[in-house]
């Protein structure tokens, strides 16, 4: 974020605060078999894979022969640091028969081999296969045919980000665009770090969840609270790029503001920014932090929820503990809020009250996140009628 996007993200808030120029866009409606259909979710498992997702803390793989098991939208994951100090990804399964080199959530230091516990296949960190015992039995499989199966993965802002399917050639600048230059610039580089990490499985669709932050009109009702107050009232200052989006809400605080500050810092304490970088992540720029989450559906009213307060290199040492601790569970508080109501709205959807959600002019966010989901599904009926699937090619017949 740069001094002549302040300036003019400094007009359009105002605007917005005074009745002039606030957005809005025509009402919408969201079917409500959007957060029921067990098709529609496994359809939507499947395109996520093909779409980046932040999964955890780059401080996990910090150091050459550091390693970590997980699973990405149902994809078993493996993520390790190589000699030279590359981050790489594989999918978790042995080019033998497909069992796991290391248990889910399974994590280490100092590795340099994976051992296959079924039949003792050996891989190196970067995925070759090293060995496997008998090995003349396997003459139509060669060991440089046989290395594990590798998945687009890069860093960025301190975090670790995957893609759950093979594709070559991923084009990571591309994905992140202005957005993740905007979030860079602000700060969080690749010497970013992750304070605290946090984790929770949810009771409702995954959607639901996007639905509750990428909207400001629910602040003085759901949160009266605890944050409500802060805020300029079902006031947003939005942009999309491409799938991504950026909602600025200001705080009462900004009326006070004569004109831009000179300084992020002081900007920061006028506003707050999401960042929402499709399909499933959102970051949460608070000046000298992001708080942020990602989302991964597990089940059609289930998802799992991974999130983390991210810190600049400038200020790592500025704060203290309490201080991080503070606003992470400001944060987690703000969310349990909104999480509490998606859960009881799944638990309703059924009832048959409402055959879809209403979206006014003021929740247009949340309709251009449903129309970029259904976009994403549309790409992915195309990738299968051409014979590319979600699933990785290793896998298929």
């Amino acid at each position: 974020m740069n001094n002549a996007t302040l300036a003019e993200l400094h007009a359009r808030i105002a605007a917005a605060i005074n009745g002039a120029q606030r957005q809005r866009e025509p009402g919408s409606w969201s079917p409500v078999e959007r957060y029921l259909s067990r098709s529609r979710y496994e359809a939507e498992r499947i395109a996520l894979r093909r779409c980046p997702l932040a999964v955890g803390a780059a401080a996990r793989l910090k150091s050459p022969g550091d390693w970590w098991a997980t699973t990405v939208h149902g994809v078993p994951v493996l993520l390790c640091r190589g000699e030279e100090g590359e981050l790489r990804a594989f999918i978790n399964a042995c080019r033998h028969r497909g069992a796991a080199l290391a248990a889910e959530g399974a994590c280490g230091t100092g590795r340099e081999r994976f051992v296959c516990p079924y039949h003792s296949w050996t891989y190196g960190a970067d995925g070759r296969c090293l060995g496997r015992p008998h090995e003349s039995d396997f003459a139509h499989a060669p060991r440089e045919q046989s290395a594990l199966v590798p998945l687009p993965c890069v860093e960025r802002f301190g975090l670790v980000w995957v893609v759950a399917s093979v594709q070559s050639g991923f084009d990571w600048d591309g994905y992140f665009g202005p957005l993740g230059r905007e979030v860079e610039a602000l700060g969080f580089t690749a010497e970013a770090t992750v304070a605290h990490e946090r984790g929770l499985e949810q009771a409702s669709n995954w959607k639901l969840l996007f639905d509750a932050n990428l909207e400001t009109y629910h602040f003085a009702y759901a949160h009266r609270g605890t944050i409500a107050a802060l805020f300029h009232d079902n006031v947003v200052v939005h942009d999309r790029f491409g799938d991504h989006q950026r909602l600025v809400l200001p705080k009462r605080a900004f009326s006070a503001l004569a004109g831009p500050p000179a300084t992020l810092e002081a900007y920061a304490k006028a506003i707050n920014t999401i960042y929402f970088f499709f399909p499933a992540t959102l970051l949460l720029w608070e000046g000298d932090h992001l708080n942020g989450f990602a989302v991964t559906p597990t089940g059609v009213d289930a998802c799992r929820v991974d999130g983390w307060l991210v810190v600049p290199q400038q200020h790592r040492s500025s704060r203290s503990p309490a201080y991080w601790q503070r606003n992470l569970d400001e944060f987690w508080t703000v969310l349990g809020e909104d999480y509490a109501l998606a859960a009881s709205m799944q638990a309703g959807l059924a009832s048959g009250a409402n055959q879809a959600l209403c979206f006014g002019a003021n929740e247009f966010a949340c309709a251009a996140f449903h129309a970029s989901v259904e976009r994403m599904l549309t790409l992915e009926c195309q990738a299968a009628l051409q014979g590319e699937a979600g699933l990785p090619q290793a896998t298929r017949a």
